[in-house]
């Protein structure tokens, strides 16, 4: 699956106008919003657009995330065979091996797990054959425990097993071909995640697709095509993630995409899923940039934000919206 670049983006002055309630049913009226149209609008209009579909269409609650209360494990310890572009297996060394994650359960007691690892030479996370050995560990805690699971593509037989085991799937959803291959360095495609995704629908567990916004080599490709494919698949949930220049790794040199951008795509994907609950997530970029994008997001509409900045928690207030605060991984009902 194809997808275009960035290009020069001149104001478009669209009114507020084309979003209002209908008398009666308070139904939303919206006039399509090309992702084109919204990256060449002025901001403050298009946040008005997104404002307005949030009240229109999702409850007054904000979710402040603080994830304390899971614990991140990886079935691979540190490992990790591709060595990906933006991540470069750093993000594994916080994590605890599975190795000892008995201990780690009793030491730490959290109310959930997040289940992920480093991917093997195919390209693969080995999830589905340590499952039993997970669910084994899991039944010595005597207490019910949540189970994220974080996999990447996977068939349909290994879906199967994932989603019988987890209470919910976060799956990293691309669907760009040349940003898989830039990125990533695998053969897969945006058909290998668009499948996946829709294997991992067929079980019982809720699947949540996340977006790494800025993926390409820190720019805006193949973002917008990643939501409207999760529209016309029905989501009811997306997790944005931004891409960080993580020391150590080949794009550590790379800056991250521009604030803008990243708010004008949250926008877009309020007025596009009016209806979706929409979270901005732990992984993105600390200090004036997270301020930033943390302030606008809540502009934008967002429901919830992972660690948010305390002046996007202002903002919540300032907007007279009620403070859910979580202490779960946000993938979490």
């Amino acid at each position: 699956m194809k997808a275009g670049g960035r290009s020069g983006r001149p104001a478009v002055p669209i009114r507020a106008a084309c979003l209002h309630r209908m008398r009666g049913d308070h139904a939303l009226q919206l006039l399509t919003l090309a992702p084109h149209v919204a990256q060449a609008m002025v901001l403050e209009e298009l946040l008005d657009l997104s404002w307005q579909a949030r009240q229109l269409s999702r409850p007054d609650c904000f979710e402040a995330v603080y994830p304390g209360s899971t614990l991140p494990v990886s079935v691979t310890g540190a490992a990790c065979s591709l060595n990906c572009a933006h991540c470069g297996g750093k993000y594994l060394e916080h994590m605890v091996s599975v190795d000892v994650l008995e201990e780690a359960l009793s030491e730490k007691n959290p109310a959930s797990i997040l289940l992920s690892g480093g991917c093997d030479p195919t390209g693969r996370v080995p999830l589905a054959r340590i499952i039993d050995r997970v669910r084994c560990k899991l039944a010595h805690t005597r207490r019910p425990l949540k189970v994220n699971v974080h996999p990447g593509i996977v068939n349909r037989q290994e879906a199967e097993l994932i989603a019988d085991f987890a209470t919910v799937i976060s799956f990293d959803f691309i669907v760009d071909d040349e940003t898989i291959s830039e990125a990533l360095g695998t053969s897969w495609t945006g058909r290998d995640y668009v499948d996946t995704f829709r294997n991992l629908g067929q079980g019982k567990a809720k699947v949540v697709p996340h977006i790494l916004v800025g993926l390409y080599r820190g720019e805006i490709r193949g973002e917008y095509q990643a939501v409207e494919c999760l529209a016309r698949e029905g989501a009811g949930q997306i997790v944005f993630i931004v891409f960080i220049p993580t020391p150590g790794t080949r794009w550590e040199h790379l800056a991250p995409p521009q604030v803008e951008d990243v708010v004008r795509l949250l926008a877009w994907t309020r007025i596009r899923l009016p209806g979706a609950k929409l979270t901005l997530g732990c992984m993105r970029p600390r200090g004036k940039y997270r301020r930033a994008l943390d302030l606008m997001a809540v502009r934008a509409g967002v429901d919830a934000i992972v660690l948010p900045h305390p002046d996007a928690v202002a903002e919540v207030r300032r907007r007279r919206l009620t403070i859910c605060r979580k202490e779960e991984c946000c993938a979490f009902d």
